[in-house]
Parts: C-alpha cells; structure tokens; sequence
C-alpha cells in the first residue's frame, strides 16, 4: 500500500474566508443548543463539507441532502409527480419548500437551503430559466422556529466551478446573519418577558402589603 506523502499540494479546506464563517456559526448554534440541516444542489455538497470540517460538528450538524436531479426530490423531499411535472427552475418559493420539508422531516432548529443555476449546461427544458441569462443566480431559504426567511443573489459570474463556491459562501453568510437575526429576538423577547415577570412579582408584593396593611388597621379599631 503508498503512502500519502505528508505535505499535501492541495488548497487550504475550507478556503480561508469560509473558516470565519463557519466557526462563528458553530458557536452561536453551540452556544443556544441549537441544530442544523442542510439541503444543497448547485454547490454539490460545499456547504455540509464546509460544516463538517469544524472540528465538534456533530454537536450541531444533523445531517443534509445534494438535491440534484428532479427525481430525488421526489424520493427525498416529498414532491409530487405534479410538481415534478410543473417545475420551471429554481426560485425563493423553492428554496423554501426544500427547507421546509427538511426541517420536518429531521426537526432541526435551523434548515439552509441551496438552489440556483452555476451554468455550464442548457436549461432548454426549464421554462422558468432564460437561456443563458439566469446563470450565477442562487436562491436561499433559511427555515427557523421564528419564521422564514429567504434571498436571490446574482454573482455576475459565468464560470460553473468558481459559482459553486459562491453559491457556498453566500449561503453561509445568509445562514449566519438570520442566525444571529433570531437568537437577538429570542433574547429580547426572553428580556422582556423577564421584566414583564418582575412586574408581577413588584405587583403582587405591594397587594400583599396592602393586604397585611388593612389587617392590622383591623386589628388597631378592634383594639379600640
């Protein structure tokens, strides 16, 4: 058996401007007890990878699925043969079916979602795609207890390899600014519900003072 010589030729992994992101989306997911899916087609499994490679992603990371060809999100999305039929390309409506479903099917606090067009190929059968004109557009859904949230981005960029990467970054970036959206609510919310709690708690004291204010006035005339 050769041996795998020790200086490896190959890039960095993950790239360095993905390292800062996954890191600080690994801490704020680890700091709230927080899971995460992923449901990816045109970065063809960048974004688990780059997840994946945080040491201690599986405190967090549940799993994802590539959903390239149209019959597996028949098999691993729940689409109908109807919808299988009707589809027209990518789209924010898509995205965020692809993250819905995957948040129910593996009950992940957070579902990213990936769908776009990288190029590299003809999208004649897909009326929803103009020839050409559409590629380096990514679509992505982000599914939370809180809500939905989602975003088109065009990178301007024609080349398939070097959008797959894009598409990855973008995604991570978009993860991790709703991320950070919904644990500032939740805290606020949790903050105010704190001090709504005190209220009472200031409320109920002062009845109880009242309360014990007026037995004693009682007990004063009885003495009289």
């Amino acid at each position: 058996m050769s041996e795998v010589q020790e200086e490896s030729t190959y890039s960095a992994f993950p790239p360095e401007q993905i390292s800062p992101l996954v890191e600080q989306i690994s801490q704020l997911l680890q700091s709230h007890n927080s899971t995460l899916s992923i449901s990816e087609g045109s970065c063809g499994g960048l974004l688990s990878s780059y997840l994946v490679s945080q040491a201690g992603a599986s405190k967090w990371y549940q799993g994802g699925t590539l959903i390239y060809s149209l019959n597996s999100r028949l098999k691993l999305n729940g689409w109908s043969q109807k919808e299988i039929n009707e589809y027209t390309g990518p789209s924010e409506r898509v995205a965020l079916r692809l993250a819905r479903n995957l948040r129910i099917e593996l009950g992940s606090e957070y579902v990213l979602s990936e769908t776009g067009i990288a190029g590299g190929r003809e999208y004649k059968n897909l009326t929803g795609i103009k020839e050409g004109g559409d590629v380096g557009t990514v679509f992505l859904a982000v599914s939370t207890p809180q809500g939905e949230f989602s975003k088109c981005v065009n990178t301007g960029v024609k080349e398939r390899h070097v959008n797959m990467q894009l598409f990855a970054k973008l995604g991570l970036e978009f993860l991790l600014e709703v991320v950070k959206d919904v644990v500032a609510k939740s805290e606020d919310q949790k903050d105010f519900s704190d001090d709504d709690q005190h209220e009472e708690e200031e409320e109920d004291k002062e009845d109880l003072d009242q309360q014990e204010l007026s037995n004693n006035t009682k007990k004063v005339k009885l003495s009289d």
